[in-house]
This record gives structure tokens, C-alpha cells and sequence, in this order.
């Protein structure tokens, strides 16, 4: 061979190496949909492995198809039975333990039944380690922390319940909906690991359930210290956040510390609060006194609305009259605060403002008060420098930017994950494969954003990027890109494509 074109050998080489490769995937997706053609059902590969039944049974194939987990045990819920970190939970049935299994197919635990929070990897995610119960025959349970390698049994939480409160966000991407939960321990408060019932009947502190928000994300919780009566608020480890010395109820959003006063009715279920009026504190200083009820969904957006017209729909509902309950004067009249605690008639959304028309009526307008946005809308949330929005002439709903520009809500957590823009247009009547989900790589959430979903039931197919079908016919069902495969079913067959399609079955 001539030395000058010796360079191009393994060059060539390597041309003919990825040919092959790229052939081998594509047989190689054949061959599985071959192997898989007479199960019951099939699952999407997760970490690797599939769920697979037949005959009442299941076990987990790899992507060769290869049964590498026996089919033993029976379950009835499969529809969310995958592997997350290494493990994976069997769901019980009416004659069957649960069980909890790892990739080499070991029952690690097992129990009635057990519960595992973020395997399914939707909102109800407990940051950093999952938490794990499992029911006992002779009853009671025991308490797990899950990390990626360990499995940590919490001795002083059994037949204990662990504290997970939610909290909400609507900044951090990838959080379904703004929702998150999280774990608190609370050593730091009381010298040990705790649950809910050791916190209130050694230590002598009550969990209050409230949906405490803070932007950076950090977990908090309200108590009641049952000694002095008086409320506060800790973190996760039970670092005392805001110090226990509140009558009243109170929440931390963005900083600001809103106390509620209630109207207390008795019932035959016994006392019940109604929040009719808070204070408002700052860095322990009171700010603002005695303002109507806020709207809590605004308010974990950062953006806090004082409403005087839900003082007379409470009045109404409640029967209340002024002797009754003392309403100050000072709750007729609705205010608007930011997250700095300065009182204003609309909200910062990027270059432009939110601007509040009545009720939960707004606008979207610039620095001159000039609409950016056309159409008055509904705000159920926000997001950084967007909202979710029902437009009020068209009812759809719709994210929208501060520059005013829109695309279908259903995109809103690709985009506040980065993964889809403003401008990327979708054809009308498409959607994505799926909502955004933590548990698959930042790969499979891209496709499941960039391949959409058209038409219904046993017409349904998907278009790719550049607008063409994916699929040369119409199927049964399309699930969602997991594991770089996307599964689909035809009639009762199960089978996976690649993103080019490849691995389609004939009909």
C-alpha cells in the first residue's frame, strides 16, 4: 500500500467498526422483540432490566432478552415494578409477600407489604436517600434508608413513623408540579434519630402538617413545642430555623415568616382552625400586621397576594359574624408584597411584570404598563422567568415566558429544565411522550420531549424531531423512551424501537 494513504487504514477500520456496531444495535433490538414476543407483559427497561410476566408470574430480562432474573413471584401492580439504585420492590398480592430484590435477583427483605418513596421517580422524591417501610406479618414495621449503596435500618424508628413533610418549589427543575417531600431526622433537636410518635411523646414536640416552601430548596417543617405552647420551625437534621416562640401558626416562604390567625369552631369532630388574617415578620421583625388571608399557591411562587374578598366567602362559609370573631379593619383592603417584603401593585417576571387584574385575573405587560401578552390569563404557578397560565379567551393551557412568548403546558418541566426552548416549535396536537421524570437520565428526558406523541388509543404514533413519523403504522400504545428504548404495544405484543425506529416488528 502506498504510505500516503496508509493513514487512511484505520480510519476505514473504524468507519466499517461503527457500521457494524450500528447494524449489531439494530439486529440486536430485532432479536429482543423476537425473545420478548409471548410475554404477558413488559416492562421498561430500567438500570438495565425489564419486568416480564407469564403465566402469573415474573422475572427481569436484559436488553439481549435473556431471562436473568427467574420468573418466581407473583404480582399483580406491575405497571411501576423497576430497578432504582439497584433494587427493586415486588409488590404483594392477596396470597404473596412483598419483597425487595437486587439486580442479581436476592430478596433482601421481605414483608406484607412494602412501600418505597422515589422508585418511580415522579414527585414523591425525599432528596439525597430514599425512605423504605416494611409491614410485618405479626404486625408493627421497620424503617429503611435507602442510598445508592447501602441499606440503613433506623433501630429508633421501629414501629415508628419517619417525618416526611412536602414542600414546594417551583423553581428546581425536574421537581413534578413544585412538589418535593423530604426526610427529617431531627438528631440535632433531640441528641437521636426520631419518628413522629418518639418527637411528641419523649421530646414533647408536635409535627404540624403545612406545606413550608423555601427557594433554595431545603427542607422544613413546622412544630409545636407542647411544653410552651408556642410554634417554630426546623430543618431536616432539626436545626431551629425560626425559634419556637409563636402562638400561631406560621410558615416560611422566601424569607418571610407568615403567622395565621384562626377562627377556632368547634365540631363534632372537635376544634377546627380557619385561617382568617396573618402577620407577617421578617428576620423576627414584624413588617406587616393583621393583612387578609393570603393565596397560598401564589405565595410558594414567591409572589404574595393579601386577598380581602376571601374574608367574606370565610364569613359566609363559616356563619361568622364581628361577635364572633374581632375582624381589624385592616383586612378589608387586599396588599401585594415581593420576596423582599416591599409592598407593590405587580410582580417582577424577568424584563417585563405580572400584573394583577382581579381575583386571579392577570396581565403580562413591560416597564410602561403595555401588554407583552395579548390575552388576560389564570396563574395556577411560576417558574423562574415563566408561568403557567390558562389563557382566558382560548383555555388552554400554556407556559409563558416574560417576553410573552408560549408553547403547550405540558412542555413547562422540559423547559424549566433546560431541555426544550421557547422557540423549539412542536406540531399542533402533539405532545410529549411523557412528563419529565427525575429517575431517567437527562437522554431519555430530551427524547421523551423531542419525540412527540400524536393521535389516540389504537391510532397513536410519533413524530420525531424533524416532524416525520417515527413508526410506519399506527399502534395500540407508546410509552416513553427509558434506557434509550422506547416501548410500544401492538394488541397484546410488547416490542422496542431505537430513536431511528429500528426494531419494529411486521405486521
Amino acid at each position: 500500500m502506498n504510505s500516503k494513504f496508509r493513514f487512511l487504514l484505520p480510519i476505514c477500520l473504524g468507519i466499517c467498526c461503527l457500521m457494524a456496531v450500528m447494524d449489531l444495535s439494530a439486529k440486536a433490538i430485532e432479536d429482543l422483540n423476537e425473545k420478548i414476543k409471548d410475554y404477558e407483559y413488559v416492562g421498561h427497561f430500567s438500570e438495565g432490566l425489564a419486568v416480564v410476566k407469564k403465566e402469573g408470574k415474573i422475572g427481569f430480562i436484559d436488553k439481549s432478552g435473556e431471562l436473568v432474573i427467574p420468573m418466581k413471584w407473583e404480582a399483580g401492580r406491575i405497571d411501576d415494578v423497576k430497578f432504582f439504585k439497584g433494587r427493586c420492590v415486588i409488590p404483594e398480592t392477596k396470597s404473596t409477600k412483598a419483597y425487595l430484590i437486587d439486580k442479581k435477583g436476592n430478596e433482601l427483605c421481605s414483608g406484607i407489604s412494602i412501600t418505597a418513596t422515589d422508585f418511580n421517580g415522579d414527585w414523591n422524591v425525599v432528596r439525597n436517600k430514599s425512605i423504605m417501610y416494611v409491614y410485618h406479618e405479626e404486625g408493627g414495621h421497620s424503617v429503611y434508608f435507602l442510598g445508592k449503596e447501602s441499606i440503613q435500618k433506623i433501630d429508633q424508628l421501629e414501629n415508628d413513623k419517619v417525618l416526611v413533610a412536602l414542600n414546594i418549589d417551583y423553581n428546581t427543575p425536574g421537581v413534578e408540579n413544585g412538589y418535593n417531600n423530604y426526610a427529617f431526622t431531627l438528631e440535632n433537636l433531640c441528641g437521636e434519630v426520631v419518628g413522629v410518635e418518639k418527637l411528641e411523646e419523649k421530646y414533647g414536640y408536635q409535627y404540624v402538617p403545612s406545606v413550608n416552601c423555601s427557594h433554595d430548596g431545603v427542607g422544613l417543617v413546622m412544630l409545636l413545642n407542647k411544653k410552651t405552647n408556642k410554634y417554630g420551625i426546623v430543618d431536616q437534621k432539626g436545626n431551629v430555623v425560626v425559634p419556637f416562640q409563636y402562638d400561631n401558626k406560621i410558615v416560611l416562604y422566601y424569607g418571610l415568616l407568615l403567622e395565621f390567625i384562626c377562627f377556632r369552631l368547634e365540631t363534632d369532630m372537635g376544634e377546627r382552625l380557619f385561617p382568617i388574617y396573618c402577620n407577617v415578620y421578617k428576620d423576627g421583625h414584624l413588617l406587616y400586621e393583621k393583612l387578609p388571608f393570603f393565596l397560598v399557591d401564589l405565595a410558594q411562587s414567591g409572589m404574595f397576594v393579601f386577598d380581602a374578598t376571601s374574608i367574606a366567602d370565610w364569613c359566609e362559609k363559616l356563619e361568622i359574624t364581628e361577635n364572633d370573631f374581632p375582624f381589624p379593619a385592616s383586612i378589608e383592603k387586599s396588599k401585594m408584597i415581593d420576596e423582599s417584603g416591599k409592598e407593590v401593585s405587580r410582580f417582577r417576571l424577568g424584563k417585563n411584570y405580572l400584573r394583577r387584574v382581579e381575583g386571579n385575573v392577570w396581565q403580562l405587560e413591560n416597564e410602561g404598563g403595555n401588554l407583552v401578552y395579548p390575552n388576560r390569563f389564570s396563574l395556577p404557578s411560576r417558574h423562574r422567568d415563566g408561568v403557567r397560565m390558562e389563557d382566558s379567551k382560548t383555555y388552554e393551557q400554556l407556559y409563558l415566558a416574560d417576553d410573552g412568548n408560549t408553547i403547550d403546558g405540558s412542555f413547562t418541566e422540559y423547559v424549566v429544565a433546560g431541555l426544550v426552548k421557547m422557540t423549539d416549535k412542536f406540531p399542533q396536537g402533539t405532545y410529549p411522550l411523557c412528563y419529565y421524570k427525575s429517575n431517567l437520565s437527562e437522554e431519555d428526558n430530551r427524547l421523551n420531549c423531542h419525540y412527540t406523541k400524536i393521535g389516540w388509543e389504537n391510532t397513536i404514533n410519533v413524530r420525531q424531531p424533524n416532524g416525520s413519523k417515527l413508526l410506519p403504522y399506527d399502534v395500540d400504545e407508546v410509552s416513553y423512551f427509558s434506557d434509550g428504548l422506547l416501548r410500544l404495544r401492538v394488541g397484546k405484543r410488547y416490542f422496542f424501537v431505537d430513536k431511528k425506529g429500528k426494531g419494529m416488528i411486521e405486521m
